[in-house]
């Protein structure tokens, strides 16, 4: 009965169309971009490093947005930002088909950037913590199980286009995607109650997040878990081929990986929506930053004859698709922040930073040291520190709820 309840708070018509949104969006916004960079390389001659930098300028735009978007949604509700960051991701992948030198495509990937802060994960979640003040999480989980197949529908539809219009006219229905219905999700789906809800959380003086947080342990733990951990995936999934070729596996083992990483994070996140009241957001927390050390464990003791590869992948994968869902929710349960956007967006800066920086960290290790052995190894120990921490802001948060409990008794 208490969980039939809690379903009849959640308005799972509005979630379940933020769903779909977050679903094209990160196919138009990002990973239209894996398909578009080879036939783009072929016309152009300009070099992957010189593409994928852009890409990384995109992420760190993004990144510096995050903690405005997430202010302006607690104050103000999201419905008309997530609007303009729907309407500037369309111009912007309009104007990414015409390009021809490569500042515009830089200066369209800027904008891309500023678009995916307003249009992506972060911002979807500050809106359903307005939406679902009570249980977010459960509806948080829902709209990540739909982004995570956002790779699987939109890689093969780009690639179909590409093979029948070519590059530049594929974007433009890209981008005829991405505004036909990004923008009328919000449109549509947060008319009324969710700009009246934020409005209503938003009376009454505030201090600033940052101030609230900043001499809290447990807040200090969460960044340095969530930066550990995104270098770690980041990293890995940049250096993943080279470094199984470096081990003798074959290109076709090292590829099919993929196919098994994708799925496994939507199993990650389909167990923590079924098991949602069962399991307590710091178990999960624990529980996916534990897998990949498992995942790693497992990659330095398999040999290129072995299939420990499989349990690497689907470790890996399902440690990656559950910490979605812990980074969205913990900071707010474990530090009681009201703020959900401003404080996620203090946290997402610095994650996305290190999300941009970790492919050109990561090729500088491999430079330096003639090979991948030492990269593997500090890919673990991220691992172990972001699990370690994490464990660390949970214990904390703990003992400070059993402490005001005593204090209140």
């Amino acid at each position: 009965m208490a969980s039939q309840e809690a379903n009849r708070t959640i308005p799972w018509p509005r979630i379940m169309a933020l769903a779909v949104s977050q679903l094209v969006a990160w196919g138009v916004l990002y990973y239209a971009f894996a398909v578009i960079v080879e036939p783009m390389e072929t016309e152009t001659g300009w070099s992957k490093a010189e593409m994928h930098g852009a890409q990384s300028l995109g992420l760190l735009v993004s990144g510096l947005s995050a903690y405005a978007v997430g202010r302006r949604i607690d104050r103000r509700g999201g419905r008309g930002l997530m609007m303009t960051g729907a309407a500037l991701g369309a111009t912007a992948v309009g104007l990414w088909s015409q390009v021809s030198q490569l500042w515009q495509l830089y200066a369209v990937c800027v904008l891309i950037g500023a678009a995916s802060s307003m249009a992506l994960y972060a911002a979807a979640f500050a809106v359903t913590a307005r939406l679902v003040p009570g249980n977010y999480r459960r509806a948080i989980t829902a709209i990540t199980l739909m982004g995570g197949l956002a790779s699987t529908a939109f890689i093969p539809l780009t690639h179909g286009l590409v093979e029948m219009l070519g590059w530049r006219s594929s974007l433009l229905v890209l981008a005829a995607i991405e505004f036909l219905i990004c923008f009328a999700v919000p449109w549509f789906a947060l008319r009324g109650d969710e700009s009246v809800v934020a409005e209503a959380r938003s009376n009454g003086p505030r201090l600033s997040v940052f101030l609230m947080v900043k001499w809290r342990p447990a807040f200090w733990l969460l960044l340095a878990s969530y930066v550990s951990f995104t270098f770690f995936y980041s990293s890995l999934l940049f250096s993943l081929l080279p470094l199984l070729a470096e081990r003798g596996f074959t290109a076709a083992a090292a590829v099919g990986l993929y196919a098994v990483i994708g799925p496994s994070q939507v199993l990650g996140r389909f167990v923590m929506f079924a098991a949602d009241r069962l399991i307590p957001t710091a178990y999960a927390g624990i529980l996916a930053t534990v897998m990949p050390v498992a995942a790693m464990l497992v990659l330095i003791g398999a040999s290129s004859s072995s299939s420990l590869l499989i349990v690497f992948a689907l470790l890996f994968g399902a440690g990656m698709g559950v910490k979605t869902v812990v980074q969205a929710t913990a900071a707010p349960e474990f530090l009681g922040i009201r703020d959900y956007g401003a404080l996620q967006g203090i946290l997402t800066a610095p994650v996305q930073i290190v999300q941009a920086a970790s492919p050109f960290v990561a090729a500088l290790l491999w430079q330096w040291s003639g090979g991948y052995e030492l990269l593997t190894y500090v890919l673990l120990g991220c691992c172990a520190v972001s699990a370690i921490t994490f464990g660390s802001a949970a214990w904390i948060s703990r003992s400070n709820a059993f402490r005001s409990q005593a204090g209140v008794m």
